[in-house]
C-alpha cells in the first residue's frame, strides 16, 4: 500500500465532507489544511473534521509545500482558476466535476498540466466504484443480447434559490451540477463497450437538446433532456434539479432485457444491480450486490496510487475533455449560453 497523502482542501463544503473528510477516514490519508472564503468557517470546518489547521487564504493554502494533493471543492466557476494556480504552486490537483466552466476554461488548465511537475484529476468517483464496471460486464459478455438503447438520469428535487448552484455567473445549472455525470457515464460506456457490445468506435453523436429555464433566471437550466446515438445505439440523458424525487439510475437495454444501476452516481447508497431477461426459458430477475464501500473512499485510493507513482494518465482527462465539449455542445443546441469561465484563456 502508498504512503498516505497530505491533503489540503479548498472550500468548506458538503462535497468535501464526502470526497475527504469521510474517505480520508476510510484510506488513512492526513487532512492537513483546509481553505475557506471566511477564514472563520475555515477554522470551525477545520476543528470539527480533524484537519491539523485552516489556512488564512486560498491562496497560502496551495503554496503550502507539504502538501501532496489539493482538493478543490468550490463552486463550478472558481474550478479552472484554482486548479491552474495550485498546479503553478506544483501541487496535484483533485478538481471536483465539472472540471471547468466551458470548454474553451478546460483547454487552458490542459495547457497548464504540460508545464506542471503535478497532474490533475476529475472527481468523477462513481467511475472508481465496481458497480459500473460490473455493468460493464454484463452487457459486454452478451448478458442482455445486443444493446438497443441506453437511458441515463442525474435527477434531484429543486435546492433553495440562494443555492450557488442555481448562479449563472458560478457556472451553476442542471447539467453542470448534475448531467456531466451522465454525459461522463455514456463516454465511459461508449470506450468500455467499444469492439464488443459497441462498434470499434463508440463516440456519443448529439442529436437533440432541450431545456427548461429556471423561473428566476432564463440562462440558468432547470432540467435538461438529451437525446444521443451512440455507436448506433440510440441514448437518452434527462437530468434536473426541479424533479419531484431523486434519480441516479442508469439503463443499458438489450435484445434479451436490461441491466440496471438503481443509484450508479452513488452506489453506496443503494448496492444493486439489476438484471433482468426474457428468453424461451422464461423471465428472470438476478438482483447482484456490488458493494456498499462508498465510491469516494475507491477514487481517493486511486489518486493516491497515482500520486504516490507519478503517474500522469492522459486517458481520464481525455474523457473529462470529452464531457465538457458535450455539455458545450448541449448548452448550444438547447440554445442556452455557455457557463463564463474565470480563468484567462489565450485568444485565437
Amino acid at each position: 500500500m502508498s504512503a498516505p497523502l497530505r491533503i489540503g482542501v479548498l472550500g468548506a463544503s458538503r462535497i468535501a465532507d464526502a470526497a475527504i473528510v469521510a474517505a480520508s477516514r476510510e484510506t488513512g490519508d492526513v487532512r492537513v489544511s483546509v481553505a475557506a472564503r471566511d477564514p472563520h468557517r475555515a477554522r470551525r470546518y477545520a476543528a470539527d473534521r480533524g484537519f491539523a489547521s485552516a489556512a488564512e487564504s486560498y491562496a497560502a493554502l496551495v503554496a503550502d509545500d507539504s502538501l501532496d494533493l489539493v482538493y478543490i471543492g468550490l463552486p463550478n466557476a472558481l474550478h479552472a482558476e484554482w486548479a491552474v494556480r495550485a498546479l503553478a504552486a506544483g501541487r496535484n490537483v483533485l478538481v471536483e466535476k465539472p472540471f471547468a466552466a466551458n470548454l474553451a476554461e478546460f483547454d487552458g488548465v490542459a495547457a497548464a498540466l504540460d508545464r506542471a511537475p503535478g497532474w490533475a484529476w476529475e472527481a468523477f468517483h462513481y467511475a472508481d466504484h465496481p458497480a459500473l464496471h460490473r455493468l460493464v460486464d454484463v452487457v459486454r459478455a452478451g448478458g442482455i443480447g445486443e444493446v438497443r438503447s441506453i437511458d441515463v438520469h442525474m435527477d434531484m428535487p429543486a435546492p433553495r434559490a440562494d443555492d450557488p448552484r442555481w448562479s449563472f455567473e458560478l457556472a451553476g445549472g442542471a447539467l453542470m451540477d448534475l448531467g456531466c455525470n451522465a454525459l461522463h457515464a455514456l463516454l465511459l460506456l461508449g470506450d468500455e463497450l467499444a469492439g464488443s457490445a459497441l462498434p470499434d468506435v463508440a463516440t456519443p453523436e448529439l442529436v437533440s437538446a432541450l431545456a427548461q429555464p429556471w423561473v428566476h433566471d432564463e440562462r440558468v437550466d432547470a432540467r435538461v433532456v438529451a437525446e444521443l446515438v451512440l455507436g448506433g445505439v440510440p441514448a437518452r440523458v434527462h437530468t434536473s434539479m426541479v424533479s419531484p424525487e431523486w434519480n441516479f439510475g442508469l439503463r443499458v437495454t438489450g435484445t434479451l432485457g436490461e441491466a440496471v444501476l438503481p443509484n450508479f452516481v452513488k452506489p453506496q447508497e443503494d448496492g444493486r444491480l439489476i438484471v433482468r431477461t426474457t428468453t424461451g426459458a422464461g423471465a428472470e430477475e438476478r438482483v447482484e450486490d456490488v458493494g456498499s464501500a462508498a465510491s469516494y473512499t475507491y477514487q481517493l485510493r486511486r489518486v493516491r496510487d497515482a500520486v504516490r507513482s507519478g503517474e500522469r494518465a492522459t486517458a481520464g482527462l481525455e474523457r473529462s475533455r470529452r464531457t465538457m465539449a458535450l455539455i458545450d455542445a448541449v448548452y448550444a443546441r438547447a440554445g442556452l449560453p455557455l457557463r463564463p469561465g474565470r480563468l484567462a484563456t489565450p485568444r485565437a
